[in-house]
């Protein structure tokens, strides 16, 4: 499964238009999307994380850990706008070019750039905020994304 969510990773920071936008929070909020798309798709998340919905929004440290470990993936330290320090993700030079997903899964993750690629920062976080899974659950809790995709589904074909 790791292999995957590496390949992944890399598909978007291949894919996405806006390789400056890639920090930490974004990379990992896309994963995310990812895995809620998934979810609403094929009522199966794509990685076995257990997403946690703590004060920024869900969030794990997994993905990050696992990009920084990676000899294609280099991670720069820069900073935010408002002067904080900000880790931006980037394929490097020296990436073997192999990017590895099906085309079922390149669907999903093509989905979810085109969904958030022009959006600013916040307005990002209010698209992951304002998913089924993060408006129906309690703020510090763990977000069972397949049962949420079905709750979500029955609603929309009950309507």
């Amino acid at each position: 499964m790791e292999n995957v969510i590496i390949n992944v990773i890399k598909y978007i920071l291949s894919a996405y238009p806006y390789k400056e936008e890639l920090s930490a929070s974004r990379l990992t909020k896309m994963l995310y999307l990812t895995d809620w798309k998934n979810a609403i798709e094929h009522d199966t998340q794509l990685s076995q994380t257990v997403w946690h919905f703590n004060h920024y929004g869900p969030y794990v440290d997994d993905f990050v850990d696992m990009a920084r470990k990676d000899k294609d993936i280099n991670v720069v330290n820069t900073k935010t706008m408002f002067g904080g320090n900000k880790q931006l993700f980037k394929l490097s030079d020296k990436n073997s070019g192999k990017i590895d997903l099906s085309d079922e899964l390149k669907v999903i993750v093509d989905f979810v750039i085109n969904a958030t690629k022009d959006k600013n920062y916040d307005d990002f976080i209010k698209l992951v905020y304002s998913t089924y899974p993060v408006i129906s659950s309690s703020k510090y809790s763990n977000l069972d994304l397949v049962s949420k995709a079905r709750e979500y589904k029955s609603q929309l074909n009950a309507r």
